[in-house]
């Protein structure tokens, strides 16, 4: 037989017995499990928590077979398990932010699973109020009024778990990259403001400062309008650092920068290249350009008053309206000489160039000559001052003042601010020997207090040395 005749002829045989095989009955038998079907069904997914809070779901799981089966369960954030538990109860250390959370569970008899996504909104413990810097003891602490009215006695002993020695002299809120300064008359710190976890000291912050004690009176500290360059000013002197974006960017402070100054304690940022300074020694105003460590004196001007020779000494400062940015701002001084108490101010035109503003001797304001703390509206022209147990509201139009409030007999007022977000609050702190006291005015549209009196009261600190807004965050 030909060969390609026998292979056709075997072709034709397979394609029989297949054909009689299709045929033939199938005996065979095959035995289904039933997959047990397990549903997640929580209707909250979003949950806000603060840091160092719990965070606690308890998911609702729901199975077609409940009996004879067990799970394995992951909860996971990014490619991090956070826990293998059914519930999920966990200390919250994340960074403030928003996050997304897988939550699984597998079974352990076949290994089908199923998961359900969950948004995590993490807040700093801290976020927003007012730091109320007190000595108790003999130590310096910084208590905080939260927002909500929660009250913090000394966090940041608290979260760091050791003791700050020395007396407080100032606080302030870096307004970038999260962080604060706490100074002492023994030390000066960096704390993260959303934990208040220390993120420095001296060695760090001001290397270069030889006297062991860094400062002996209040210092200022602020950041310029550009927000770059990072300035303080403590026992007439001024150190310069750069800002940076975070906190492991931003540089150790200058030496003292050179110069023949006695500087006011205060930084007065006006134009984005531009940052001011007093100089009580000459009574004049000095200026440093950005990223610049010459500290020179201001030009000549003209107008209401010379900048470059003023021939009044500064007592006192506060900022008044500012743009949307905060790039320019109108800054208010109280200036004295032999014959009084003055009011004058730094403002801006259109394009940005710092001008001489106000200048009026403040009259008909009863006390001026002995007020000791100040606070500006940033939306009235109107000015508070107070002495001893006294506050005054001064009508910078009218260039007249009126007493408003009086606390009782004892009190002695250490520290004025104003809600610089509204203008719409004034908050005063007040000490009744070595005990002190926190309050809460409101302000209505002709600058008095609401009812004549305060809206809230919080008690329970030391002897109270300084107020200074805490600003959010996140």
């Amino acid at each position: 037989m030909h060969l390609k005749h026998f292979f056709k002829l075997r072709l034709v045989f397979i394609v029989i017995v297949l054909a009689f095989a299709a045929c033939k009955k199938d005996n065979q038998s095959f035995k289904y499990d039933q997959i047990n079907d397990i549903k997640i069904t929580d209707a909250t997914t979003s949950f806000t928590v603060a840091q160092r809070d719990s965070l606690i779901i308890t998911p609702t799981l729901s199975q077609t077979m409940p009996a004879g089966d067990s799970f394995t369960y992951s909860w996971k954030i990014d490619s991090n398990v956070i826990a293998t538990s059914q519930n999920l109860r966990i200390k919250v250390t994340l960074s403030p932010g928003t996050y997304l959370m897988t939550y699984r569970v597998t079974s352990n008899r076949n290994g089908i699973y199923t998961q359900k996504r969950y948004t995590v909104t993490v807040t700093g413990i801290y976020p927003d109020g007012w730091y109320i810097v007190n000595n108790k003891d003999g130590k310096g602490k910084v208590s905080l009024i939260r927002t909500d009215d929660v009250f913090f006695d000394n966090p940041m002993e608290v979260a760091n778990n050791k003791s700050y020695p020395g007396k407080a002299l100032a606080v302030y809120n870096f307004g970038k990259g999260g962080f604060f300064y706490y100074f002492s008359d023994q030390n000066v710190y960096r704390f993260n403001m959303n934990d208040w976890l220390e993120l420095g000291d001296k060695s760090s912050i001001l290397p270069n400062l030889a006297t062991p004690l860094p400062f002996k009176s209040a210092p200022a500290f602020i950041l310029d309008a550009s927000k770059f360059d990072q300035f303080i000013v403590a026992d007439g002197s001024l150190y310069a650092g750069i800002s940076g974006s975070t906190s492991e960017n931003v540089k150790p402070f200058t030496q003292r920068i050179p110069g023949d100054y006695d500087l006011y304690p205060g930084v007065f940022p006006n134009t984005y290249d531009l940052t001011y300074f007093y100089d009580n020694a000459k009574m004049r105003f000095k200026r440093m350009a950005i990223f610049s460590r010459i500290l020179e004196d201001a030009p000549k001007t003209t107008g209401s008053f010379d900048m470059a020779n003023v021939g009044r000494k500064m007592i006192a400062s506060d900022r008044g309206i500012s743009t949307i940015f905060e790039e320019e701002i109108e800054w208010y001084f109280i200036m004295q000489d032999n014959n009084g108490r003055y009011l004058m101010s730094l403002t801006y035109d259109q394009f940005g160039s710092t001008l001489v503003g106000v200048n009026q001797q403040m009259v008909n304001s009863p006390e001026i000559g002995s007020a000791t703390n100040f606070a500006t509206s940033s939306i009235l022209k109107q000015l508070y001052y107070t002495v001893d147990n006294r506050v005054y509201l001064y009508d910078m139009l009218a260039n007249s003042a009126r007493l408003i409030y009086t606390f009782p007999v004892g009190y002695v007022i250490k520290d004025i601010e104003m809600q610089r977000t509204t203008s719409k609050r004034l908050v005063i702190g007040v000490n009744n020997g070595a005990a002190g006291e926190v309050y809460y005015f409101d302000i209505n549209a002709q600058g008095e207090f609401n009812n004549s009196t305060y809206a809230k009261k919080f008690t329970g600190f030391g002897e109270i040395v300084q107020i200074a807004p805490a600003r959010k965050n996140l």
